[in-house]
């Protein structure tokens, strides 16, 4: 990992600039996949929770993200990614692809198609629901 961010030093800090995000707002961002309330978002991000808040306050003011309440209890509240928010992650994940792609180029043929499928293989077993008996 030390070696490919090497290769794509100088390249990520632009891309969020021109996004107008800072990385733990990108890392918010990328968190709400789903509708989450701002407690689990804290949760995962290992943050406080008057921190995410004040992050979340930030996107909403960007129209990257939108606070809902729940119809019920009021005081449950949601927040969900907007159209501009999944728009911007889209081409930042498209354009971070782009790079990976870049930097492994020189690489021969059969080097980038044994990397893909061991690549492939990481993330199969990543997904896959941890088996019984199995530590951690």
């Amino acid at each position: 990992m030390t070696e490919l961010h090497r290769c794509d030093r100088g390249r990520t800090l632009p891309l969020l600039h021109r996004a107008g995000l800072t990385t733990p707002q990108l890392a918010t961002l990328e968190a709400l996949r789903e509708p989450r309330t701002p407690s689990a978002v804290a949760r995962d991000l290992g943050l406080s929770r008057p921190a995410t808040s004040q992050m979340i306050d930030k996107l909403v003011r960007k129209n990257l993200v939108h606070r809902t309440e729940g119809r019920i209890d009021r005081r449950q509240r949601s927040v969900v990614v907007s159209a501009r928010g999944r728009d911007l992650i889209q081409r930042i994940r498209a354009a971070r692809a782009a790079r990976f792609e870049a930097s492994l180029a020189p690489l021969p043929p059969a080097m980038r198609a044994r990397l893909a499928g061991t690549l492939a293989a990481v993330v199969g077993a990543l997904r896959a629901p941890p088996s019984e008996g199995a530590s951690t």
